[in-house]
């Protein structure tokens, strides 16, 4: 987390800060492809790919 983080998620169209900051936090990151979540639909405005608990626990059983 550092300030441009931060920032990009102010300036964001995030209804939820901190989901905007786990957003922007694992596109900094770099190598995160998912974030597993409850709450989908509060990450539509993502560039990260979103899933639930559930979805992605049957996608690891089919690998």
């Amino acid at each position: 987390m550092n300030k441009k983080v931060v920032v990009n998620a102010l300036n964001s169209e995030f209804l939820d800060f901190e989901d905007a900051l786990q957003n922007f936090s694992a596109i900094q990151a770099g190598n995160i492809e998912v974030i597993i979540t409850r709450n989908i639909k509060d990450y539509r405005k993502g560039s990260i790919s979103c899933m639930t608990p559930g979805d992605y626990l049957k996608v690891l059983n089919m690998e």
